[in-house]
């Protein structure tokens, strides 16, 4: 596997969320981006899957440009990052029409946008089922879980993947429930 692609994805996403902390845990927002790059490394050896992993949120959390990423990397790993970035706005409506819009989108997406979009759940179920109940309850969980059967595509080619989406909201929509 050529890891080129991989650490050049690692830095820019590092430099580009710089001091960007997660919310609930405070430690620096790489850490999602390298957890959501690492599920998809169990899952696959494409590198360009990967290194888009590591890059997800660049357009959508910071002042990077879709060029900026087809520049830095190729059109291909721009496009996979493009696929998993939000389309909504809050000029699109509330909150629960933004979110039918983004699985709408979502739901379009190639197989390899549907993965990343499958590992960044996996990894963001779990912090905010574990640190925001009330957020989780009402909307984060019911969201996913009218989200994650939508990515047939990633079902499709890379099912234990998927699975795991599903479970991890499954587990924490019961937990939640108890």
């Amino acid at each position: 596997m050529d890891l080129h692609w991989i650490q050049k994805a690692r830095d820019f996403a590092k430099h580009a969320h710089g001091a960007q902390l997660r919310k609930y845990t405070a430690v620096p927002y790489w850490h999602h981006l390298e957890e959501v790059a690492n599920i998809l490394l169990r899952h696959t050896a494409n590198p360009q899957l990967v290194a888009a992993g590591w890059l997800h949120d660049t357009l959508e959390d910071t002042t990077t440009t879709f060029r900026q990423l087809v520049d830095e990397f190729d059109q291909t790993i721009a496009e996979l990052v493009l696929e998993v970035t939000d389309v909504s706005r809050p000029e699109h409506g509330n909150r629960e029409m933004r979110k039918r819009l983004d699985r709408q989108y979502l739901a379009g997406a190639s197989a390899f946008g549907q993965m990343i979009k499958c590992a960044d759940t996996i990894s963001n179920t779990k912090d905010i089922a574990e640190h925001d109940h009330g957020f989780a309850r009402k909307h984060y969980i019911p969201e996913k879980a009218e989200l994650v059967p939508m990515l047939v595509n990633a079902k499709q080619f890379c099912y234990p993947l998927w699975r795991a989406a599903f479970d991890e909201v499954e587990k924490a929509k019961y937990a939640l429930a108890a």
